[in-house]
Parts: structure tokens; C-alpha cells; sequence
């Protein structure tokens, strides 16, 4: 719903003026608590990292981006030497999955 209002008449600048209290009214609210809640929330989230469920997980993922990582550098390695004529295509796919087998096996060959 717009409001037709005159020419000159300040609401535009008092919904400004509104939104400046809200947030200062908020900024200090929030200041007040905000320190002990924001150790509170630290000390959780340590807690919660230090769990044996979480660091397996992130044990886990961290596995498995290495293995995409490795994964990547010898696509990129076997698309070069084929291009270039180091290896053939079968040569390179063979060393594809025997690299990535033991990357995902956590063995480096």
C-alpha cells in the first residue's frame, strides 16, 4: 500500500531515523550478552570438534579430498603425457587406477 503524501513531508527520513534506533537498540542489547555467549559458543563448538564422531568425520573427508586431489593431478598428468606421446591411453588409465586405489586404500605407492 503506498501513501500519497505531499511534497516536503519527511517520511522517507523518519523511517531512516527508525531503522538507525532498531539497530542501535539491537547493537546494544547484543553487546551486553554477546561476550559471554560468544565464549559460550566457543567452548561448545571445541567441545563438539573434539568429539570422536566429528574428528573421524572430518579425519574421513579430509581423506577423500586428498584422494579427489590426487585423483585430478594425474587426470591432468596422463592427459598431458598422452598428448605429448609419453604414454598411451591404456598405459595411462592403468596408472590412473592403481594411483587412485591406493590413495583411497591410504597407501602411497
Amino acid at each position: 500500500m503506498r501513501r500519497e503524501t505531499a511534497p516536503g513531508t519527511m517520511v522517507a527520513v523518519k523511517l531512516r531515523t527508525g531503522t538507525v534506533i532498531a539497530f542501535g537498540v539491537g547493537y546494544v542489547l547484543g553487546t551486553r550478552a554477546g561476550r559471554e555467549r560468544y565464549a559460550q559458543i566457543l567452548r561448545l563448538a571445541g567441545r563438539a570438534g573434539r568429539s570422536a564422531p566429528v574428528a573421524g568425520a572430518a579425519g574421513a573427508v579430509g581423506d577423500k579430498a586428498r584422494a579427489v586431489a590426487n585423483l585430478g593431478v594425474e587426470r591432468a598428468r596422463d592427459a598431458i603425457g598422452i598428448r605429448l606421446g609419453w604414454r598411451d591411453g591404456d598405459e595411462a588409465a592403468d596408472a590412473l587406477a592403481l594411483d587412485l586405489a591406493s590413495t583411497l586404500n591410504g597407501h602411497r605407492h
